[in-house]
């Protein structure tokens, strides 16, 4: 790149110089004098001729290789713009396959878990369910046994005052020779057993 600008810089120099050279030849300072073509422009385009000559057999090459440089960069510029596009199609084809296979993934996520979700949901509702029936029946042992205690403590107290009763009753009816009655049949039955 730097050489084919040397060559431009080069070529626009010589074609200056060639520019000023023909200005100043035609200018020759003659004044008002009548020009001819042999004596006047003849060597002026021998002149002219031999500097393009020259310039040509110089710059043949150069501006050749310049042209030829310039024609690969921009066949190279197009490969590499093809290409890229090419890249760029086959990158957008990819993500878009991603994203419609991310789609679907997404779709089966959500079916799955809403499947799990309701399960889940029948386990606790039969989680909750089972609890419920181990606390009515905690609830219920534990009413049969305070029922049952009760009933025990009915019974002492029924007894008790039953005793009660009839102590009060056998003490109204019992006279002291009852009383004495019962103390040596009680005696004679634990001394009979001795």
């Amino acid at each position: 790149m730097m050489k084919n600008k040397t060559y431009i810089i080069m070529l626009q120099g010589m074609l200056t110089v060639m520019v000023a050279a023909t200005a100043l030849a035609s200018s020759g300072g003659h004044g008002a004098e009548e020009y001819t073509f042999m004596g006047d422009w003849l060597p002026r385009l021998i002149n002219f001729a031999i500097i393009v000559g020259v310039l040509v057999f110089f710059l043949r090459k150069p501006v050749r290789d310049m042209f030829k440089n310039r024609t690969a960069e921009i066949a190279k510029a197009m490969e590499e713009s093809k290409d890229a596009r090419e890249r760029a199609l086959a990158a957008l084809a990819e993500m878009e396959r991603k994203a419609r296979e991310m789609d679907a993934e997404t779709r089966a996520m959500i079916a799955d878990a809403q499947v799990r979700g309701e399960k889940d949901k029948q386990a606790l509702v039969e989680e909750g369910r089972k609890i419920v029936r181990d606390i009515h029946e905690q609830v219920k042992i534990g009413v049969d046994i305070e029922v049952q205690k009760a009933k025990a403590d009915l019974a002492i107290e029924a007894s008790r005052l039953a005793v009660d009763l009839a102590e009060g009753k056998i003490k109204d009816k019992i006279t002291s020779q009852d009383h004495e009655r019962i103390v040596k049949d009680y005696i004679a039955s634990v001394g009979g057993r001795g």
